[in-house]
């Protein structure tokens, strides 16, 4: 059913910038959607401090950063071992000490002794084409430095931050999404004022970059922190389709009260080919390249995590499932899917993408699917 509220779901008054607060610009991350729905939507369909959120597909953590600043527990699952430590990342405490100990030692290096180094392991496939030869030298140096760190939170921490800017200090073009080498080393970026980029002689200094960025981090960590409620993020390595198999109490069945979620766009995006440089330096390849929804079976593998959700759903609970509207018409038959598993259609919005950077071009507008379970 077309729902009659009249919440402006465009987000028509909100900026890029106004996506980005506290944790949520840790880390890029395609076709995610702004924190602004997840929140109307734990606003919306929770009331009690102890209602579990659930986000079976959860990316960079967008939903869990919401539900924690809302006061509620929530848990992300997620195939890509990238999206679960960025989840990680924006939600989790780390030392302090830790930090500025690595801080310092970042700082202290001088410009000429960097152009010094030189790499020794193999990160990645065609290393030197990717990097050049003192930037990878630097790499392997900063990534040794963070394997020493204790406390796994801290050190997660780094490696995000380290992932963050490593596209930024390669040779791939800084106009692409994707990770593509230029046919030259001098180019034009024409994602930023058409400025000339020569890879060859450009300064990159991974340790001054990443001393900025990891600053940034732990401000807008510590504010949000001191924000958010007390309630438990949990971001789990698992399978949407098999939600059994994931150990946390959240997810005993019939314990879950709101599912917000979106689906991976397969159709448009190669989420390890857009990472593959972070996920070979950190060495997070998915254990199946299958892993992944998508594909011709889309839909039948739908079917599985609708089954899934219904389960874990509480009587009366809300499954949100926000989805592109293509061609194909997929979300047509997304939306009447939820009967087969118990989940009526409860209510529908519909919502202009106005901000297209690191998303489907095609895909102009979205829906979000409201099922409440019977």
């Amino acid at each position: 059913m077309a729902s009659n509220r009249l919440d402006d779901w465009n987000f028509s008054d909100i900026t890029y910038k106004q996506t980005q607060y506290l944790t949520h610009c840790f880390h890029p991350y395609p076709a995610k959607f702004i924190p602004q729905i997840p929140h109307r939507l734990i606003e919306m369909y929770t009331q009690k401090k102890e209602d579990i959120v659930l986000d079976p597909f959860c990316g960079s953590g967008t939903t869990l950063v919401e539900a924690k600043l809302m006061g509620r527990p929530s848990i992300g699952i997620d195939t890509n071992p990238l999206a679960i430590m960025i989840s990680k990342s924006k939600v989790n405490p780390i030392k302090k000490t830790e930090l500025e100990r690595n801080l310092s030692w970042l700082d202290n290096w001088k410009q000429e002794e960097l152009k010094a180094l030189h790499p020794h392991e193999i990160f990645f496939y065609n290393n030197r084409a990717w990097f050049r030869e003192d930037v990878l030298g630097q790499i392997e140096l900063i990534l040794a430095k963070i394997e020493e760190i204790e406390d796994a939170k801290t050190r997660n921490f780094l490696k995000v931050a380290l992932s963050s800017i490593l596209k930024g200090v390669s040779n791939a073009r800084m106009d692409r999404i994707t990770p593509t080498l230029p046919k030259n080393p001098i180019y034009i970026d024409h994602k930023h004022y058409d400025r000339i980029v020569d890879n060859g002689r450009r300064s990159i200094n991974v340790f001054s970059r990443l001393s900025s960025r990891l600053r940034l981090m732990q401000s807008r960590l510590e504010l949000f922190l001191s924000t958010a409620s007390s309630m438990k993020a949990v971001a789990c390595l698992g399978d949407a389709r098999e939600l059994e198999k994931i150990n946390s109490d959240f997810l005993k069945e019939g314990r879950i009260k709101l599912v917000v979620t979106s689906p991976p766009y397969w159709s448009a995006f190669d989420y390890e080919k857009i990472h593959q440089l972070s996920i070979s330096l950190l060495n997070r390849k998915r254990s199946s390249l299958n892993a992944e929804i998508g594909g011709r079976d889309f839909l039948n593998e739908m079917g599985k995590v609708y089954e899934q959700i219904s389960k874990h759903l509480v009587e009366g609970g809300i499954f949100c499932l926000i989805i592109g509207r293509s061609k194909r018409r997929i979300n047509k038959r997304l939306a009447a899917l939820g009967y087969k598993y118990g989940m009526p259609l409860h209510e529908r919005f519909t919502r202009k993408i106005r901000n297209q950077a690191f998303f489907v071009k095609s895909i102009k507008s979205e829906e979000i699917l409201v099922f409440q379970r019977e």
